[in-house]
Protein backbone atom coordinates (compact mmCIF):
# COMPACT_ATOMS: atom_id res chain seq x y z
CA UNK A 1 0.00 0.00 0.00
CA UNK A 2 2.51 2.22 0.83
CA UNK A 3 4.79 1.27 -2.53
CA UNK A 4 1.42 2.43 -4.99
CA UNK A 5 1.50 5.42 -2.45
CA UNK A 6 5.05 6.51 -3.20
CA UNK A 7 4.25 5.73 -7.03
CA UNK A 8 1.00 8.15 -7.23
CA UNK A 9 3.22 10.54 -5.52
CA UNK A 10 5.86 10.28 -7.41
CA UNK A 11 3.49 10.65 -10.97
CA UNK A 12 1.91 13.57 -9.30
CA UNK A 13 5.32 15.79 -8.84
CA UNK A 14 6.56 14.98 -12.32
CA UNK A 15 3.08 16.02 -13.93
CA UNK A 16 3.37 19.02 -12.07
CA UNK A 17 6.89 19.85 -12.61
CA UNK A 18 6.47 18.62 -16.42
CA UNK A 19 2.94 21.20 -16.72
CA UNK A 20 5.65 23.60 -14.78
CA UNK A 21 8.19 23.37 -16.72
CA UNK A 22 5.96 23.20 -20.26
CA UNK A 23 3.91 26.43 -18.85
CA UNK A 24 6.94 28.15 -18.02
CA UNK A 25 8.65 27.29 -21.46
CA UNK A 26 5.19 28.60 -23.22
CA UNK A 27 5.39 31.05 -21.53
CA UNK A 28 8.40 32.33 -22.52
CA UNK A 29 8.18 30.71 -25.70
CA UNK A 30 4.89 32.67 -26.48
CA UNK A 31 5.94 36.45 -24.75
CA UNK A 32 8.55 36.64 -27.29
CA UNK A 33 6.06 35.61 -30.25
CA UNK A 34 3.18 38.03 -28.88
CA UNK A 35 6.16 40.87 -28.56
CA UNK A 36 7.02 40.34 -32.07
CA UNK A 37 3.66 40.10 -33.46
CA UNK A 38 2.04 43.05 -31.63
CA UNK A 39 4.46 45.46 -32.88
CA UNK A 40 3.83 43.30 -36.51
CA UNK A 41 -0.15 44.25 -36.24
CA UNK A 42 0.14 47.77 -35.13
CA UNK A 43 3.09 48.44 -38.19
CA UNK A 44 0.77 46.34 -40.56
CA UNK A 45 -2.43 47.78 -39.73
CA UNK A 46 -1.31 51.31 -40.07
CA UNK A 47 0.50 50.84 -43.19
CA UNK A 48 3.93 51.92 -41.11
CA UNK A 49 2.73 55.20 -40.00
CA UNK A 50 2.08 54.14 -36.37
CA UNK A 51 4.96 52.33 -34.13
CA UNK A 52 4.01 50.26 -30.74
CA UNK A 53 6.11 50.73 -27.96
CA UNK A 54 6.21 49.24 -24.51
CA UNK A 55 8.18 48.58 -21.84
CA UNK A 56 7.97 44.88 -20.30
CA UNK A 57 4.92 42.03 -20.82
CA UNK A 58 3.96 39.79 -18.28
CA UNK A 59 1.82 36.84 -19.40
CA UNK A 60 0.31 34.73 -16.78
CA UNK A 61 -1.09 31.06 -19.00
CA UNK A 62 -2.98 30.04 -15.83
CA UNK A 63 -5.61 33.12 -14.90
CA UNK A 64 -5.77 34.43 -18.63
CA UNK A 65 -3.89 37.98 -17.82
CA UNK A 66 -1.23 39.62 -19.83
CA UNK A 67 0.45 43.14 -18.46
CA UNK A 68 1.65 45.50 -20.73
CA UNK A 69 3.39 48.03 -18.88
CA UNK A 70 4.39 51.60 -20.48
CA UNK A 71 2.67 51.25 -23.65
CA UNK A 72 2.87 54.04 -26.42
CA UNK A 73 1.40 54.63 -30.00
CA UNK A 74 3.75 56.39 -31.72
CA UNK A 75 3.17 58.37 -35.19
CA UNK A 76 6.02 58.29 -37.75
CA UNK A 77 6.40 62.23 -38.84
CA UNK A 78 8.33 60.96 -41.74
CA UNK A 79 5.74 58.50 -43.23
CA UNK A 80 3.16 60.78 -42.15
CA UNK A 81 4.89 63.45 -44.14
CA UNK A 82 5.27 61.52 -47.38
CA UNK A 83 1.81 60.11 -47.28
CA UNK A 84 0.72 64.19 -47.06
CA UNK A 85 2.70 64.38 -50.43
CA UNK A 86 0.76 61.69 -51.75
CA UNK A 87 -2.46 63.07 -50.99
CA UNK A 88 -3.37 59.77 -48.89
CA UNK A 89 -2.50 61.47 -44.97
CA UNK A 90 -5.56 61.09 -43.07
CA UNK A 91 -7.16 64.19 -41.23
CA UNK A 92 -6.98 62.50 -37.66
CA UNK A 93 -3.73 61.50 -36.44
CA UNK A 94 -3.34 60.37 -32.81
CA UNK A 95 -0.92 60.05 -30.53
CA UNK A 96 -1.21 57.80 -27.16
CA UNK A 97 0.29 56.24 -24.39
CA UNK A 98 -0.72 55.18 -20.92
CA UNK A 99 1.20 53.45 -17.91
CA UNK A 100 -0.15 49.69 -18.86
CA UNK A 101 -2.36 48.00 -20.52
CA UNK A 102 -4.40 44.80 -18.46
CA UNK A 103 -6.15 41.97 -20.34
CA UNK A 104 -8.19 40.08 -17.73
CA UNK A 105 -9.46 36.08 -18.61
CA UNK A 106 -8.10 36.23 -22.23
CA UNK A 107 -8.18 32.70 -23.44
CA UNK A 108 -4.62 32.42 -24.18
CA UNK A 109 -4.44 28.93 -25.54
CA UNK A 110 -7.15 29.88 -28.01
CA UNK A 111 -5.32 32.86 -29.58
CA UNK A 112 -1.56 30.97 -29.81
CA UNK A 113 -2.98 27.83 -31.67
CA UNK A 114 -5.74 29.73 -33.74
CA UNK A 115 -5.45 33.50 -33.85
CA UNK A 116 -8.94 34.13 -32.15
CA UNK A 117 -8.81 36.56 -29.17
CA UNK A 118 -11.65 36.46 -26.79
CA UNK A 119 -11.12 37.69 -23.05
CA UNK A 120 -13.14 39.34 -20.15
CA UNK A 121 -11.49 42.96 -19.89
CA UNK A 122 -9.21 45.02 -21.46
CA UNK A 123 -8.51 48.07 -19.05
CA UNK A 124 -6.12 51.13 -20.09
CA UNK A 125 -4.94 52.51 -17.25
CA UNK A 126 -3.52 55.71 -16.79
CA UNK A 127 -4.17 57.03 -20.54
CA UNK A 128 -3.03 60.17 -22.17
CA UNK A 129 -4.56 60.69 -25.62
CA UNK A 130 -3.50 63.66 -28.70
CA UNK A 131 -5.50 63.78 -30.96
CA UNK A 132 -4.38 66.07 -33.96
CA UNK A 133 -7.04 66.79 -36.85
CA UNK A 134 -5.51 68.81 -39.59
CA UNK A 135 -8.41 70.06 -42.15
CA UNK A 136 -6.01 70.57 -44.58
CA UNK A 137 -5.12 66.96 -45.32
CA UNK A 138 -6.37 65.61 -48.56
CA UNK A 139 -6.59 61.77 -48.60
CA UNK A 140 -7.40 60.30 -52.93
CA UNK A 141 -7.17 56.68 -51.90
CA UNK A 142 -10.44 55.20 -53.73
CA UNK A 143 -10.39 52.01 -51.29
CA UNK A 144 -9.75 52.79 -47.41
CA UNK A 145 -9.36 49.40 -45.42
CA UNK A 146 -12.08 49.38 -42.75
CA UNK A 147 -10.90 48.56 -39.46
CA UNK A 148 -11.75 45.11 -39.17
CA UNK A 149 -10.64 44.31 -42.26
CA UNK A 150 -7.29 45.27 -40.60
CA UNK A 151 -7.92 42.91 -37.48
CA UNK A 152 -9.32 40.21 -38.96
CA UNK A 153 -6.49 40.10 -41.54
CA UNK A 154 -4.16 38.63 -38.96
CA UNK A 155 -6.96 37.90 -36.32
CA UNK A 156 -9.68 35.51 -36.94
CA UNK A 157 -12.01 36.40 -33.99
CA UNK A 158 -11.82 39.61 -31.72
CA UNK A 159 -14.26 39.55 -28.53
CA UNK A 160 -14.23 41.74 -25.54
CA UNK A 161 -16.38 41.40 -22.91
CA UNK A 162 -15.58 45.39 -21.63
CA UNK A 163 -12.88 47.83 -22.42
CA UNK A 164 -12.61 50.12 -19.89
CA UNK A 165 -10.73 53.85 -19.76
CA UNK A 166 -10.66 55.86 -16.41
CA UNK A 167 -9.25 59.22 -15.89
CA UNK A 168 -8.01 60.06 -19.97
CA UNK A 169 -6.30 63.14 -20.59
CA UNK A 170 -7.46 64.13 -23.60
CA UNK A 171 -5.72 67.12 -25.77
CA UNK A 172 -7.51 67.63 -29.06
CA UNK A 173 -5.73 70.31 -31.51
CA UNK A 174 -8.30 71.29 -35.19
CA UNK A 175 -6.20 72.54 -37.24
CA UNK A 176 -7.99 74.79 -40.12
CA UNK A 177 -7.60 75.05 -43.58
CA UNK A 178 -6.01 78.80 -43.01
CA UNK A 179 -3.52 76.71 -40.70
CA UNK A 180 -5.16 78.26 -37.79
CA UNK A 181 -5.17 76.23 -34.42
CA UNK A 182 -7.63 75.56 -32.12
CA UNK A 183 -6.11 73.30 -28.86
CA UNK A 184 -8.76 72.00 -26.01
CA UNK A 185 -7.74 70.01 -23.62
CA UNK A 186 -9.67 67.46 -21.26
CA UNK A 187 -8.99 65.71 -17.92
CA UNK A 188 -11.25 62.67 -16.29
CA UNK A 189 -12.62 61.59 -19.54
CA UNK A 190 -13.76 58.18 -18.55
CA UNK A 191 -15.04 55.50 -21.96
CA UNK A 192 -16.96 52.35 -20.83
CA UNK A 193 -17.34 49.74 -23.71
CA UNK A 194 -19.05 47.03 -23.58
CA UNK A 195 -19.66 43.79 -25.71
CA UNK A 196 -17.08 44.60 -28.33
CA UNK A 197 -16.92 42.66 -31.24
CA UNK A 198 -14.78 43.18 -34.57
CA UNK A 199 -15.84 41.85 -37.14
CA UNK A 200 -17.98 42.31 -40.25
CA UNK A 201 -21.00 41.37 -39.14
CA UNK A 202 -20.88 43.89 -36.26
CA UNK A 203 -19.73 46.88 -38.35
CA UNK A 204 -23.13 46.57 -40.00
CA UNK A 205 -25.02 45.87 -37.49
CA UNK A 206 -27.67 49.62 -36.27
CA UNK A 207 -28.11 48.27 -32.64
CA UNK A 208 -23.71 48.79 -32.14
CA UNK A 209 -21.46 51.95 -32.61
CA UNK A 210 -18.03 51.25 -32.99
CA UNK A 211 -18.57 47.27 -32.90
CA UNK A 212 -20.07 47.54 -29.47
CA UNK A 213 -23.08 46.89 -27.64
CA UNK A 214 -22.96 49.79 -25.69
CA UNK A 215 -20.60 52.66 -25.78
CA UNK A 216 -20.56 55.13 -23.34
CA UNK A 217 -18.07 57.92 -22.83
CA UNK A 218 -18.18 60.68 -19.59
CA UNK A 219 -16.77 63.70 -18.52
CA UNK A 220 -16.53 64.51 -14.48
CA UNK A 221 -16.09 67.83 -15.32
CA UNK A 222 -14.98 70.71 -17.91
CA UNK A 223 -14.28 74.42 -17.05
CA UNK A 224 -14.08 77.13 -19.63
CA UNK A 225 -13.51 80.70 -20.00
CA UNK A 226 -15.39 82.47 -22.25
CA UNK A 227 -13.69 84.62 -25.03
CA UNK A 228 -15.11 87.76 -24.03
CA UNK A 229 -12.99 87.01 -20.16
CA UNK A 230 -16.60 87.71 -18.51
CA UNK A 231 -17.29 84.62 -17.61
CA UNK A 232 -16.53 81.27 -16.86
CA UNK A 233 -18.79 77.68 -18.38
CA UNK A 234 -18.81 74.81 -16.07
CA UNK A 235 -19.72 71.27 -16.84
CA UNK A 236 -20.43 68.65 -14.89
CA UNK A 237 -20.78 65.06 -15.00
CA UNK A 238 -21.27 64.48 -18.62
CA UNK A 239 -22.35 60.99 -20.15
CA UNK A 240 -22.75 60.44 -23.65
CA UNK A 241 -24.67 56.95 -24.06
CA UNK A 242 -23.73 56.31 -28.14
CA UNK A 243 -25.24 53.26 -28.71
CA UNK A 244 -28.90 54.71 -27.20
CA UNK A 245 -27.68 58.22 -29.07
CA UNK A 246 -28.63 60.09 -25.38
CA UNK A 247 -26.55 62.58 -23.58
CA UNK A 248 -27.02 63.21 -19.87
CA UNK A 249 -25.72 66.28 -18.08
CA UNK A 250 -25.82 66.97 -14.49
CA UNK A 251 -25.31 70.41 -14.16
CA UNK A 252 -24.47 73.89 -16.79
CA UNK A 253 -23.65 76.98 -14.82
CA UNK A 254 -22.19 80.49 -16.74
CA UNK A 255 -20.50 82.58 -13.80
CA UNK A 256 -20.15 85.91 -14.16
CA UNK A 257 -15.72 86.36 -13.25
CA UNK A 258 -16.10 89.95 -11.59
CA UNK A 259 -19.29 90.76 -8.56
CA UNK A 260 -21.77 93.81 -10.13
CA UNK A 261 -19.05 96.70 -9.90
CA UNK A 262 -16.47 95.25 -11.17
CA UNK A 263 -18.32 93.71 -14.24
CA UNK A 264 -20.30 97.53 -15.35
CA UNK A 265 -16.14 98.48 -15.04
CA UNK A 266 -15.40 95.86 -18.09
CA UNK A 267 -18.27 96.56 -20.06
CA UNK A 268 -18.19 100.54 -19.67
CA UNK A 269 -21.41 100.74 -21.66
CA UNK A 270 -24.87 99.22 -20.85
CA UNK A 271 -25.08 95.08 -21.38
CA UNK A 272 -26.38 92.52 -18.99
CA UNK A 273 -25.13 89.95 -16.79
CA UNK A 274 -26.10 86.47 -16.98
CA UNK A 275 -26.14 83.91 -13.93
CA UNK A 276 -27.77 80.72 -15.45
CA UNK A 277 -27.59 77.07 -14.14
CA UNK A 278 -29.33 74.41 -15.41
CA UNK A 279 -29.45 71.44 -14.05
CA UNK A 280 -30.17 67.07 -14.75
CA UNK A 281 -30.27 68.15 -18.57
CA UNK A 282 -31.38 65.46 -20.93
CA UNK A 283 -31.00 64.83 -24.75
CA UNK A 284 -32.66 62.27 -26.55
CA UNK A 285 -31.72 60.86 -30.19
CA UNK A 286 -28.53 62.62 -30.81
CA UNK A 287 -27.46 61.30 -33.88
CA UNK A 288 -24.20 60.39 -33.89
CA UNK A 289 -24.11 60.44 -37.96
CA UNK A 290 -25.26 63.81 -37.92
CA UNK A 291 -22.48 64.80 -35.56
CA UNK A 292 -20.33 63.38 -37.66
CA UNK A 293 -21.27 65.25 -40.62
CA UNK A 294 -20.86 68.58 -38.42
CA UNK A 295 -24.67 68.73 -37.56
CA UNK A 296 -26.83 68.55 -34.12
CA UNK A 297 -30.26 66.55 -34.66
CA UNK A 298 -31.69 66.40 -30.82
CA UNK A 299 -35.32 64.60 -31.29
CA UNK A 300 -36.44 65.46 -27.46
CA UNK A 301 -34.46 67.44 -24.53
CA UNK A 302 -35.27 68.34 -21.36
CA UNK A 303 -34.41 70.55 -18.13
CA UNK A 304 -35.49 69.66 -14.94
CA UNK A 305 -34.43 72.69 -12.54
CA UNK A 306 -32.32 75.65 -13.13
CA UNK A 307 -31.94 79.23 -12.25
CA UNK A 308 -31.31 82.72 -14.50
CA UNK A 309 -30.54 85.76 -13.15
CA UNK A 310 -30.07 89.01 -15.45
CA UNK A 311 -28.97 92.52 -14.28
CA UNK A 312 -28.29 95.70 -15.74
CA UNK A 313 -26.56 99.13 -15.04
CA UNK A 314 -28.59 101.76 -16.65
CA UNK A 315 -26.90 104.39 -15.41
CA UNK A 316 -24.27 103.50 -17.73
CA UNK A 317 -23.87 104.54 -21.52
CA UNK A 318 -25.97 102.65 -24.43
CA UNK A 319 -23.67 100.68 -26.55
CA UNK A 320 -23.07 101.74 -30.32
CA UNK A 321 -25.06 100.35 -32.86
CA UNK A 322 -28.54 98.69 -32.81
CA UNK A 323 -29.69 95.89 -32.15
CA UNK A 324 -32.03 94.85 -35.20
CA UNK A 325 -31.22 91.16 -36.18
CA UNK A 326 -31.05 89.83 -33.12
CA UNK A 327 -34.80 88.27 -32.45
CA UNK A 328 -34.97 84.86 -31.46
CA UNK A 329 -35.64 83.90 -35.16
CA UNK A 330 -33.04 85.87 -36.43
CA UNK A 331 -30.04 84.38 -34.47
CA UNK A 332 -30.96 81.33 -34.68
CA UNK A 333 -30.53 81.86 -39.03
CA UNK A 334 -27.33 83.37 -38.50
CA UNK A 335 -26.20 79.99 -36.69
CA UNK A 336 -23.51 78.11 -38.36
CA UNK A 337 -24.37 74.73 -37.09
CA UNK A 338 -27.03 73.12 -38.69
CA UNK A 339 -29.63 72.87 -36.10
CA UNK A 340 -32.86 70.38 -35.12
CA UNK A 341 -34.34 70.42 -32.23
CA UNK A 342 -37.77 68.18 -32.00
CA UNK A 343 -39.07 68.81 -28.87
CA UNK A 344 -37.42 70.74 -25.55
CA UNK A 345 -38.84 71.13 -22.23
CA UNK A 346 -38.18 72.84 -19.32
CA UNK A 347 -39.60 72.61 -15.45
CA UNK A 348 -38.52 74.16 -12.10
CA UNK A 349 -36.34 77.14 -13.65
CA UNK A 350 -36.27 80.27 -11.67
CA UNK A 351 -35.97 83.30 -13.62
CA UNK A 352 -35.33 87.05 -12.42
CA UNK A 353 -34.65 90.04 -14.21
CA UNK A 354 -32.60 93.09 -12.06
CA UNK A 355 -32.39 96.39 -13.30
CA UNK A 356 -30.54 99.70 -11.31
CA UNK A 357 -32.34 103.14 -12.05
CA UNK A 358 -30.05 105.86 -12.57
CA UNK A 359 -32.11 108.11 -11.07
CA UNK A 360 -32.34 107.23 -7.35
CA UNK A 361 -29.51 104.28 -7.43
CA UNK A 362 -31.73 101.59 -6.65
CA UNK A 363 -32.69 98.46 -8.32
CA UNK A 364 -36.00 97.15 -8.88
CA UNK A 365 -36.47 93.00 -9.74
CA UNK A 366 -38.93 91.24 -11.09
CA UNK A 367 -39.06 87.01 -11.09
CA UNK A 368 -40.69 84.67 -12.06
CA UNK A 369 -40.53 81.55 -10.38
CA UNK A 370 -41.15 77.66 -11.00
CA UNK A 371 -40.86 78.81 -14.81
CA UNK A 372 -41.22 75.77 -17.40
CA UNK A 373 -42.75 74.99 -20.57
CA UNK A 374 -42.32 73.31 -24.06
CA UNK A 375 -40.41 74.47 -27.24
CA UNK A 376 -40.82 73.00 -30.93
CA UNK A 377 -39.17 72.74 -33.84
CA UNK A 378 -36.06 75.11 -33.17
CA UNK A 379 -34.60 75.01 -37.26
CA UNK A 380 -32.42 76.91 -39.09
CA UNK A 381 -31.99 73.82 -41.98
CA UNK A 382 -33.65 75.62 -44.89
CA UNK A 383 -35.74 72.03 -46.22
CA UNK A 384 -37.19 72.00 -42.60
CA UNK A 385 -38.14 76.03 -42.44
CA UNK A 386 -39.98 75.21 -45.74
CA UNK A 387 -42.01 72.47 -44.64
CA UNK A 388 -42.86 73.87 -41.30
CA UNK A 389 -41.93 78.14 -40.59
CA UNK A 390 -43.47 78.14 -37.10
CA UNK A 391 -40.91 77.60 -33.94
CA UNK A 392 -43.19 77.59 -30.71
CA UNK A 393 -42.29 78.41 -27.22
CA UNK A 394 -45.52 77.16 -24.74
CA UNK A 395 -44.13 78.98 -21.16
CA UNK A 396 -45.29 79.13 -17.62
CA UNK A 397 -44.69 80.57 -14.65
CA UNK A 398 -45.85 81.69 -11.33
CA UNK A 399 -45.12 86.32 -11.34
CA UNK A 400 -44.00 87.48 -8.16
CA UNK A 401 -45.28 85.42 -5.65
CA UNK A 402 -49.08 84.40 -6.73
CA UNK A 403 -49.80 85.37 -10.33
CA UNK A 404 -50.49 82.70 -12.65
CA UNK A 405 -48.81 83.63 -16.42
CA UNK A 406 -48.67 81.70 -19.24
CA UNK A 407 -47.41 82.66 -22.63
CA UNK A 408 -47.37 80.83 -26.29
CA UNK A 409 -44.87 82.98 -28.32
CA UNK A 410 -44.74 81.45 -32.62
CA UNK A 411 -41.44 82.75 -34.06
CA UNK A 412 -41.34 82.86 -38.07
CA UNK A 413 -38.42 80.67 -39.12
CA UNK A 414 -37.22 82.32 -42.07
CA UNK A 415 -38.38 85.87 -42.15
CA UNK A 416 -35.75 88.36 -42.52
CA UNK A 417 -37.59 91.02 -39.96
CA UNK A 418 -38.22 88.23 -37.23
CA UNK A 419 -41.78 88.47 -37.40
CA UNK A 420 -43.59 86.86 -34.27
CA UNK A 421 -46.60 86.28 -32.96
CA UNK A 422 -47.18 86.14 -28.71
CA UNK A 423 -50.02 86.08 -26.60
CA UNK A 424 -50.26 85.30 -22.77
CA UNK A 425 -52.71 85.07 -19.94
CA UNK A 426 -52.01 86.30 -16.21
CA UNK A 427 -54.80 85.94 -13.54
CA UNK A 428 -55.74 85.96 -9.74
CA UNK A 429 -52.89 88.10 -8.47
CA UNK A 430 -52.45 91.35 -5.90
CA UNK A 431 -50.87 93.85 -7.61
CA UNK A 432 -48.85 95.09 -4.63
CA UNK A 433 -46.97 92.50 -5.72
CA UNK A 434 -45.11 94.46 -8.16
CA UNK A 435 -44.31 96.86 -5.78
CA UNK A 436 -40.44 96.09 -5.52
CA UNK A 437 -40.36 97.02 -8.99
CA UNK A 438 -42.45 100.12 -9.71
CA UNK A 439 -41.06 101.90 -6.75
CA UNK A 440 -37.53 101.70 -7.66
CA UNK A 441 -38.00 101.62 -11.32
CA UNK A 442 -40.93 103.88 -11.86
CA UNK A 443 -41.37 105.96 -8.18
CA UNK A 444 -45.00 105.06 -8.70
CA UNK A 445 -46.05 102.65 -5.52
CA UNK A 446 -49.32 100.34 -5.59
CA UNK A 447 -51.41 101.06 -2.67
CA UNK A 448 -54.07 98.66 -3.55
CA UNK A 449 -54.94 96.74 -6.59
CA UNK A 450 -56.69 93.15 -7.44
CA UNK A 451 -55.99 91.94 -10.91
CA UNK A 452 -58.42 89.71 -12.02
CA UNK A 453 -57.20 88.89 -15.27
CA UNK A 454 -54.64 89.83 -18.01
CA UNK A 455 -55.24 88.77 -21.76
CA UNK A 456 -52.66 89.75 -24.55
CA UNK A 457 -52.45 88.83 -28.34
CA UNK A 458 -49.67 90.63 -30.17
CA UNK A 459 -48.00 90.10 -33.53
CA UNK A 460 -45.02 92.39 -34.98
CA UNK A 461 -41.48 92.28 -35.96
CA UNK A 462 -38.36 93.71 -34.99
CA UNK A 463 -39.76 97.26 -35.94
CA UNK A 464 -42.57 97.23 -33.73
CA UNK A 465 -45.42 95.47 -32.12
CA UNK A 466 -49.23 95.68 -31.81
CA UNK A 467 -52.54 94.03 -30.65
CA UNK A 468 -55.53 93.46 -28.37
CA UNK A 469 -55.17 93.23 -24.65
CA UNK A 470 -58.23 92.94 -21.54
CA UNK A 471 -57.15 94.01 -18.30
CA UNK A 472 -59.40 93.14 -15.84
CA UNK A 473 -58.77 94.30 -12.22
CA UNK A 474 -60.98 96.28 -9.45
CA UNK A 475 -59.84 98.83 -6.56
CA UNK A 476 -56.72 100.07 -7.98
CA UNK A 477 -54.68 103.34 -5.96
CA UNK A 478 -51.06 104.26 -6.83
CA UNK A 479 -48.92 106.71 -5.08
CA UNK A 480 -46.59 108.49 -6.99
CA UNK A 481 -43.07 108.75 -5.13
CA UNK A 482 -40.45 111.94 -4.96
CA UNK A 483 -37.39 110.85 -7.43
CA UNK A 484 -35.15 111.85 -4.22
CA UNK A 485 -34.58 110.75 -0.80
CA UNK A 486 -34.70 111.82 2.12
CA UNK A 487 -33.37 111.00 5.77
CA UNK A 488 -36.59 108.98 6.02
CA UNK A 489 -36.56 107.59 2.53
CA UNK A 490 -39.02 107.94 -0.23
CA UNK A 491 -42.27 110.15 0.33
CA UNK A 492 -45.25 110.05 -0.91
CA UNK A 493 -46.31 113.51 -3.30
CA UNK A 494 -49.59 114.18 -1.76
CA UNK A 495 -51.28 116.23 -4.65
CA UNK A 496 -49.31 114.13 -7.29
CA UNK A 497 -51.21 110.99 -5.99
CA UNK A 498 -54.44 112.46 -5.40
CA UNK A 499 -54.32 113.72 -8.73
CA UNK A 500 -53.87 109.94 -10.38
CA UNK A 501 -56.28 108.44 -8.49
CA UNK A 502 -58.80 110.74 -8.40
CA UNK A 503 -58.63 112.06 -12.36
CA UNK A 504 -55.80 110.05 -14.08
CA UNK A 505 -56.40 106.29 -13.51
CA UNK A 506 -59.42 104.54 -13.68
CA UNK A 507 -59.80 102.17 -10.63
CA UNK A 508 -61.39 99.23 -12.37
CA UNK A 509 -62.43 97.50 -15.27
CA UNK A 510 -65.18 97.18 -16.07
CA UNK A 511 -66.74 100.34 -14.45
CA UNK A 512 -70.17 100.10 -13.09
CA UNK A 513 -72.76 100.23 -15.40
CA UNK A 514 -69.93 99.95 -18.59
CA UNK A 515 -68.48 97.14 -21.02
CA UNK A 516 -65.37 95.86 -20.71
CA UNK A 517 -62.58 98.19 -21.71
CA UNK A 518 -60.28 96.34 -24.54
CA UNK A 519 -57.75 97.64 -26.17
CA UNK A 520 -55.35 97.89 -29.16
CA UNK A 521 -51.80 98.80 -28.21
CA UNK A 522 -49.08 99.58 -30.39
CA UNK A 523 -45.50 100.06 -29.66
CA UNK A 524 -42.47 101.43 -32.05
CA UNK A 525 -39.62 99.57 -31.14
CA UNK A 526 -36.49 101.19 -29.28
CA UNK A 527 -33.61 99.43 -32.09
CA UNK A 528 -31.27 99.67 -28.66
CA UNK A 529 -33.43 97.21 -26.77
CA UNK A 530 -34.09 93.53 -26.65
CA UNK A 531 -37.12 91.10 -28.01
CA UNK A 532 -38.41 91.08 -24.63
CA UNK A 533 -37.99 94.83 -23.88
CA UNK A 534 -40.69 95.32 -26.73
CA UNK A 535 -43.04 92.68 -25.62
CA UNK A 536 -43.48 94.56 -22.11
CA UNK A 537 -43.45 97.82 -23.76
CA UNK A 538 -46.58 96.44 -25.50
CA UNK A 539 -48.02 95.11 -22.30
CA UNK A 540 -47.48 98.27 -20.56
CA UNK A 541 -48.50 100.25 -23.07
CA UNK A 542 -51.57 98.37 -23.66
CA UNK A 543 -52.21 98.28 -19.48
CA UNK A 544 -51.57 102.51 -19.68
CA UNK A 545 -54.19 102.90 -22.29
CA UNK A 546 -56.76 100.78 -19.87
CA UNK A 547 -55.99 102.10 -16.71
CA UNK A 548 -54.95 105.79 -17.56
CA UNK A 549 -56.14 108.77 -18.76
CA UNK A 550 -54.09 111.33 -20.91
CA UNK A 551 -53.04 113.13 -17.76
CA UNK A 552 -51.53 110.02 -16.64
CA UNK A 553 -49.53 110.08 -20.05
CA UNK A 554 -48.59 113.09 -19.05
CA UNK A 555 -46.87 111.96 -16.07
CA UNK A 556 -45.31 109.25 -17.41
CA UNK A 557 -43.44 111.40 -20.18
CA UNK A 558 -42.42 113.83 -17.80
CA UNK A 559 -40.63 111.12 -15.52
CA UNK A 560 -39.16 109.97 -18.66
Amino acid sequence: MKRTWKIIITVAVIFIFAAAGTTWYLSVHWKGILDKELRRYVQEGSDSLYTLAYGRLDLNLLNGSLIIHHVALIPDSAVYQRLVTQQKAPKVLINAKMERLQVSRMKLWRYFLSKEVDASSFSLVEPELFITEDQRSVDTTTHQRSFDEAVNKNIRHFSIGRVYMDKIKLTYTRIGKDSSKVISKLEDVGVNIRGLQIDSLSQSDPTRFLYARAFDVSLEKWDHRTPDSLYWLHVKKVTYHATDESLDVGEVELKPRYNRADFDKQIKTQKDMFQLVFRNINLKGLSRFDLLRQKLHIQSGSIDGGELNVYRNRALPMPPGDKYGQFPNQLLAKLKLPLQIDTLTASGVDVSYTELNPKNGETGKIQFQRAGGTFRHITNIDSLVAQNKHCTADLHAILMKSGKLKASFDFILGDETGAFNVSGQLNNMDGKEFNPVTKSLGMVEIRSAQIKELEFNFHGNERSASGTLKFLYSNLKISMLKEEKDPNGNQRKGLASLLANLMAIKNENPSPGEAVRIVKPRFQRDPKKSFFNLVWKTIFTGVKETVGTSLLASMDERKK
